[in-house]
């Protein structure tokens, strides 16, 4: 059946509380600190929908529960360049996926964290919402891109690095704040909508990019 894209998801007004925020500055996030320019804000009430100020992005609580640090980490950066994403369109599994990644070759490796064993191990899937009609799908305004792991041989599937994924985020999109975006590390927020799963978001490397990693000839 043929799926036809319609309107995006209506975006959740934020339910976050300052009491949150400041639980979160235990270990998840750095102190408020500034007051001309804070750490994070609260949205004002009347923000139905996303709209930061200039020099900040939308992100949510629980991605920072699951290991988003503030600055972003250069891996996190490159996870954003690659998959031509913002913050908001990460799932809260997503975060969880590079966090343990970057733990497993720091870690347990004991390597810097290797891109290529990143794209060798993942690929990113697209969600799109019901739209309420059999076959309509629609794009949503966060929570678009989920990081999937390989998972071996179709007799004996497993996953290379095992990890325990939440199924069950309930009104995880509703705790939403602004968060600094100290020298622009993270991509600035323009309300993005992402409709259709890029060539990239498949394992490996991009077919277009492979010529320049054809093996050398040995003299």
């Amino acid at each position: 059946m043929l799926v036809r894209l319609i309107t995006a998801d209506d975006w959740r007004p934020s339910t976050m509380m300052e009491r949150r925020l400041r639980d979160l500055e235990e270990g998840f996030l750095r102190p408020r600190a500034s007051s001309t320019r804070p750490e994070w804000i609260l949205p004002p009430a009347d923000h139905q929908e996303s709209n930061p100020p200039k020099g900040y992005v939308v992100s949510f609580a629980k991605f920072h529960r699951h290991g988003l640090g503030s600055p972003p980490s250069r891996f996190m950066r490159a996870l954003c360049h690659h998959y031509g994403v913002e913050l908001q369109h990460f799932s809260p599994n997503a975060i969880t996926a590079a966090a343990i990644f970057a733990t497993v070759c720091e870690g347990y490796l004991g390597v810097m964290l290797h891109w290529d064993l990143w794209l060798h191990h993942y690929r990113g899937e697209l969600f799109r919402a019901p739209g309420g009609t059999a076959g309509v799908r629609k794009p949503v305004r966060a929570d678009c891109l989920n990081l999937v792991q390989k998972t071996g041989h179709v007799e004996e599937p497993r996953e290379y690095i095992p990890i325990g994924l939440t199924s069950n985020h309930s009104q995880w999109d509703s705790q939403w704040f602004y968060l600094r975006n100290d020298d622009d590390l993270f991509p600035a927020y323009t309300g993005q909508l992402i409709s259709e799963r890029p060539e990239n978001w498949n394992y490996g490397v991009v077919k277009t990019l492979q010529a320049g990693f054809a093996p050398f000839s040995m003299p």
